[in-house]
């Protein structure tokens, strides 16, 4: 829970209701719409607050902010504010082709400002049911008084545009919903996009929040349901409101680890505990500790795949990046001065140079370009993270210099995400993205990131539970959701067995080389973690896919990877990697189908400190794969870089219960 967000929901406790790899992708993303759809249907997230206003019941029994009237053609001067019921009618009196209709509002003053609208449903009790077309819900598009509105007037002193609330200025056009009720009694709409678009703008602006009018088209069957008057409160028109609530600021360090992650792993090294003083020792003494280093930024940043070698700052930049995030830690576990001045001059030299990381769709020579921003939004921002918020030295008009950097040379290449796909390239653009947004604040950034995330962590790993086949990318499906021919067999390089136990946690990449899968695993877990210490636990929303994953690449990794980092190929079962050698080739060669190659790198360790020793999850795979990870040759490999020195067993502290 993000700091000072518990004490919010506290108080609104009465509101609530009960209950160096080459690596390969596609065009890059033209749009978002896939991330939208998911914003859009995240409904009821960690944390949201769902609170109900009626009438005398909620969120109060004081409360007294909802406003009700119906309007009648026959009689275009009488108020019927006081009426117990509002009628609908498009035929009243009978034969005479005259309507009625109604306007309903809620104050919606006790969602706070900023809160984010997840879901909307009115709920109102029907005493006379209609049939038909039903009538619709649109956004008043005037102020109008209760007491004061009539078919002719808004208010004593205001017309309508066209009489009865149906001119263009009375109402938005949009249909809002659809209100059909098939029996009388209870009856509620749950509303759709256009709808929660129109009360979160309620909520955003107050000012502008109108109500609703009720009308129909053609309806001859008249609608009448019970109004905030009725004499039985129960009946009277509710409209309940999920949200998530506003940020009260990114917590911060809060990238990746947070400050009481820190000073856990800093006392440990303090008391030559393991794993963390040996990690430590390791880094101290590594190249990377090199407080004399000269940074290598370039201007404008070239990198090649596919057969180019261009190479004009690529892995110049990634060791720069590592080697910052290095000294940035170092910095922080003994306090001496040089390890934070030669960070800093790493980070300034990189705000001050960069300018653009090149991407021509289609060219090799420019291919990799949204990968090494990936890797370098993942890096960076870490290291620039401690160091700002550590007292280290470094002037403030910096670090925002280096946030600019950011957004002007890396965020450009993986704010859309890659196209087709693209595992690992698409969970680190994830990554990268919510680095950046928490880096310089920004909560639309970080809400786009979380929508990322909930996207690609469903494509890329497979649970049963998805069915005959995994979820493919948008660009991946036809119109109706089925993949488009050919392509399942290519992004799941060769797999074709789907829908069994055995294939549970199955990461699409797995087929290609258990490095890359790994690199998946890496940056899912890193944004899960500074998720989670921004307040929002994605972890829990896709728990079982997560173990799943993991377990499934411990089970191979654990009995048949070398040790050291080294890659190994091994024979597998025939369900397993069935066509591989039709779409995986190693050093110009297909690989033999029914195969794997394993490698174990350095991760591993956040997923298992959330799963099991935060929630105390049964992980016995990975659990002995630890070890082998621990004593590997390297404890860096681009974004998975010293995870045994920073959350090695390091539980739930700094975290609310």
């Amino acid at each position: 829970m993000r700091a000072g967000n518990s004490m919010w929901l506290r108080r609104l406790a009465l509101l609530l209701l009960p209950g160096t790899f080459a690596a390969c992708g596609g065009p890059e993303r033209s749009g978002d719409a896939s991330l939208d759809a998911v914003t859009e249907g995240a409904v009821a997230l960690a944390g949201d607050v769902t609170v109900s206003f009626q009438r005398g019941v909620s969120p109060s029994s004081t409360y007294a902010g909802v406003s009700d009237t119906w309007l009648q053609e026959s009689t275009p001067s009488t108020n019927a504010g006081g009426d117990a019921v509002l009628r609908m009618d498009r035929d009243a009196p009978a034969g005479s082709h005259q309507s009625l209709n109604a306007l309903l509002r809620f104050d919606l003053g006790a969602i706070p400002p900023g809160a984010k609208v997840r879901s909307v449903q009115l709920s109102l009790h029907v005493t006379n049911r209609t049939s038909g077309e039903g009538f619709f819900l649109y956004a008043a598009g005037r102020d109008w008084s209760e007491s004061q509105a009539t078919w002719a007037r808004a208010t004593s002193s205001t017309v309508w545009s066209a009489p009865g609330a149906r001119g263009a200025a009375d109402r938005g056009s949009s249909v809002l919903g659809t209100l059909l009720p098939s029996v009388t009694g209870a009856y509620s709409l749950t509303l759709g996009a256009a709808g929660i678009a129109a009360v979160q703008e309620w909520v955003n602006s107050p000012a502008n929040n109108r109500g609703f009018v009720l009308d129909a088209s053609t309806n001859m069957d008249g609608l009448d349901v019970a109004s905030s008057e009725a004499t039985t409160s129960a009946q009277r028109p509710r409209l309940t409101v999920t949200y998530s609530p506003p940020p009260v600021g990114f917590v911060h360090p809060g990238l990746h680890v947070s400050k009481a992650q820190l000073d856990f792993v800093k006392a440990k090294i303090g008391a030559r505990a393991q794993p963390w003083y040996g990690q430590f020792s390791k880094a101290a003494g590594g190249s990377l500790a090199n407080t004399s280093w000269t940074p290598r930024p370039v201007q404008t940043m070239q990198c090649g795949n596919g057969g180019s070698t261009v190479d004009i700052g690529c892995y110049n930049s990634r060791q720069d990046a590592l080697r910052a995030y290095t000294l940035a830690l170092l910095w922080y576990h003994t306090g001496e001065q040089r390890y934070a001045d030669a960070a800093i001059r790493i980070l300034d030299a990189y705000a001050d140079t960069l300018q653009t990381i090149l991407f021509v769709s289609g060219d090799i020579n420019t291919h990799n370009g949204p990968l090494q921003a990936a890797w370098l939004a993942e890096l960076f921002p870490r290291a620039a993270e401690i160091i700002r918020y550590s007292d280290a030295g470094w002037p403030e008009e910096r670090a925002l210099e280096f946030g600019d950097m950011l957004k002007r040379a890396v965020l450009p290449r993986i704010i859309n995400g890659w196209g087709g796909g693209g595992s690992n390239w698409n969970n680190s653009m994830t990554n990268g993205v919510m680095n950046i947004a928490v880096y310089t604040d920004d909560q639309a950034l970080f809400e786009r990131s979380l929508a990322m995330w909930r996207v690609h962590v469903r494509e890329t790993f497979y649970l049963t539970s998805d069915g005959a086949a995994p979820i493919p990318a948008p660009d991946q499906r036809n119109a109706d959701g089925t993949w488009k021919a050919g392509v399942l067999l290519s992004s799941w390089r060769g797999q074709t067995e789907f829908g069994t136990a055995r294939v549970n946690g199955l990461s699409q990449e797995a087929c290609r080389d258990f490095g890359h899968a790994t690199m998946s695993i890496a940056s899912i877990s890193q944004a899960a973690e500074t998720a989670l210490i921004q307040g929002v636990d994605l972890y829990s929303e896709q728990e079982a896919r997560l173990i799943a994953s993991a377990e499934f690449m411990a089970r191979y990794l654990v009995p048949h990877a070398p040790d050291n980092n080294a890659q190994a190929t091994i024979p597998v079962e025939s369900w397993l990697c069935a066509r591989r050698s039709e779409y995986v080739k190693k050093n110009g060669q297909p690989v033999p189908n029914n195969t794997l190659e394993l490698q174990i790198l350095p991760t591993w360790e956040i997923l298992f400190n959330h799963y099991v020793t935060r929630k105390g999850r049964s992980m016995p795979s990975t659990a002995a794969l630890l070890p082998r990870v621990r004593a590997g040759g390297s404890s860096t490999d681009l974004q998975m870089s010293w995870e045994t020195l920073t959350h090695a067993d390091v539980g739930s502290v700094g975290l609310e219960p």
